[in-house]
């Protein structure tokens, strides 16, 4: 069987979900035999990363989003290394990897993956691409009513590495953030941007102390509103209470010390952070939107609640606090359906959509 040339694309800044999925992407299509090259911007996390494991990494900046010397630099490597399939893996890579693509004398499949669940803005940029893989259900959903043909997009699940979850060693963790075993830990983790919602979970948080003095809230990761999220909790009296990590590599380890994981955003296409806290066997407290539903069912293995509904947070762990038989269950299934979300299954299934494409 011919092995495929495959172009990633991604001109994010920062290291995200979707970052960490094209890393393992590259990581399992290398391991088969794949030819893979990765146009990103230089000094990004995801850049590091690549050239440190020797993955051929193409590191340029893009000015804004049509970004004429970087379609052109695009074109050439097209033409260079002439791929069987181009991968956009975001919003940015989307434009510049489709412009340059038609401007190139190769002629090459495209394929781009869609995280977001909200409405697309420019349907000649998804209807100009043979294949969109939505990460969840409720992506395709949202890009066949925008009027994305059906028989055009495959729905890949990201995944997670299973194998992170194994001997984890918490005790460390204890010391940094002077907290105690005893003490009640309900954390959430995300970049700290609008659509994540911190001001929901610092709310909710204002209501769980009152009930629960010994209780302590992580709020795991970086972004913009850092400093407005730490202020708003100040001005809550919350300062001693919430523990901001910033940035961290041992999310496995952090989320082990947690007793209960909420998350308050109010968009996600999937969120891997909550399959992260599955594998752990957290109870989840999340908001019904986007691809949630897909991994929590509304007390089978979690509670749903409405975005902006601090209230709906504080009655929730209220409940797992008062029904260690409830929170064993939610725990117990949560690892099981964690299973379903393997970095494996991914590449298995993003590989099968190449496959369908030449």
């Amino acid at each position: 069987m011919k092995q495929l040339t495959i172009l990633h694309i991604d001109f994010e800044k920062t290291w995200r979900g979707g970052q960490q999925q094209l890393f393992w992407l590259v990581e399992g299509l290398s391991k088969k035999g794949y030819r893979n090259f990765i146009i990103c911007q230089p000094n990004s996390e995801l850049h590091k990363r690549l050239k440190e494991n020797d993955y051929n990494t193409i590191g340029f900046k893009i000015l804004f989003e049509i970004d004429p010397f970087a379609i052109f630099k695009t074109k050439r490597i097209i033409e260079d290394i002439k791929p069987d399939i181009i991968h956009l893996h975001s919003a940015h890579a989307h434009t510049i990897g489709l412009i340059a693509s038609m401007l190139s004398d190769q002629k090459t499949k495209l394929v781009c993956t869609r995280r977001v669940e909200f409405n697309i803005n420019n349907k000649w940029k998804y209807g100009s691409v043979d294949k969109i893989i939505a990460i969840s259900n409720k992506v395709k959903e949202v890009l066949v009513k925008d009027g994305i043909p059906e028989n055009r997009i495959s729905v890949v699940f990201s995944g997670i590495d299973l194998n992170r979850f194994e001997n984890i060693s918490t005790d460390y963790l204890y010391k940094e953030f002077n907290v105690k075993e005893g003490n009640t830990i309900i954390g959430t983790v995300g970049s700290l941007d609008y659509h994540k919602n911190h001001k929901g979970f610092i709310q909710a948080a204002s209501l769980i102390k009152k009930s629960i003095p010994d209780a302590v809230f992580f709020i795991v990761g970086k972004g913009c509103l850092e400093k407005e999220l730490k202020e708003y909790a100040k001005k809550l009296n919350l300062s001693d209470s919430i523990i901001f990590t910033g940035f961290r590599n041992d999310i496995p380890q952090i989320l082990s010390i947690f007793d209960i994981f909420v998350l308050s955003s109010y968009t996600e296409g999937l969120c891997t952070s909550l399959i992260d806290a599955m594998a752990v066997g957290l109870p989840i407290i999340a908001t019904n939107v986007g691809g949630v539903p897909e991994l929590i069912a509304e007390n089978i293995n979690g509670f749903q609640v409405l975005p902006d509904n601090p209230a709906q947070i504080y009655e929730a762990v209220m409940k797992l606090v008062k029904d260690r038989n409830l929170l064993n269950r939610f725990s117990e299934l949560n690892k099981i359906k964690a299973k379903e979300f393997s970095k494996d299954r991914m590449i298995e299934n993003t590989e099968h959509v190449y496959w369908e494409m030449i």
